[in-house]
């Protein structure tokens, strides 16, 4: 049973490519608009908007911490951090399968959290529609900020922050 203390954070590097790619497609090969496609086809369209999410994730937060969850020595997640002086976002939080429902992801967020009320800033992040994660960020205290076309935008107010600061 992996335990918390043997997760860790390093560096997104460019040989992490191969498995940024495993990563989305272990995410969404189940998705509406995949599961009909033959796997090779699948896995080449979805290595192929891995490639161009991480370009415009790249493009649009350039001061992001682009990092990876290790446990046990093995890549098992990514997380993009965007720690700006007016609030924090969070841009991708990912998690191979058999790591979910674990507290790795809480035990992150909660971490973030803790920093956004030490600097007294919001935390803002973007879920797809129908994604499972809204109720992981609901449960953590996020409420619905708005939306947009494909996403449900959420933010995190630090307890101690007064109403008449929050955005």
């Amino acid at each position: 049973m992996l335990t918390l203390a043997q997760v860790s954070l390093r560096p997104q590097e460019e040989d992490d490519r191969v498995f940024l790619e495993e990563l989305v497609i272990a995410l969404r090969e189940d998705e509406p608009g995949f599961r009909h496609l033959l796997p090779s086809e699948r896995n080449r369209l979805l290595a192929e908007q891995c490639r161009l999410q991480l370009a415009h994730y790249q493009r649009h937060f350039p001061q992001a911490f682009f990092l990876l969850i290790i446990a046990e020595g093995e890549r098992i997640g990514r997380i993009y951090l965007d720690h700006q002086p007016d609030h924090m976002r969070v841009v991708e939080l990912s998690l191979l399968p058999a790591y979910q429902g674990h507290g790795i992801g809480r035990r992150f967020m909660e971490t973030f959290q803790a920093e956004a009320s030490r600097c007294q800033i919001p935390i803002r992040l973007s879920v797809a529609f129908g994604n499972s994660a809204f109720q992981f960020y609901e449960k953590l205290g996020f409420r619905k900020s708005g939306q947009s076309e494909l996403h449900e935008h959420l933010t995190w107010w630090p307890p101690a922050l007064p109403k008449e600061e929050r955005g």
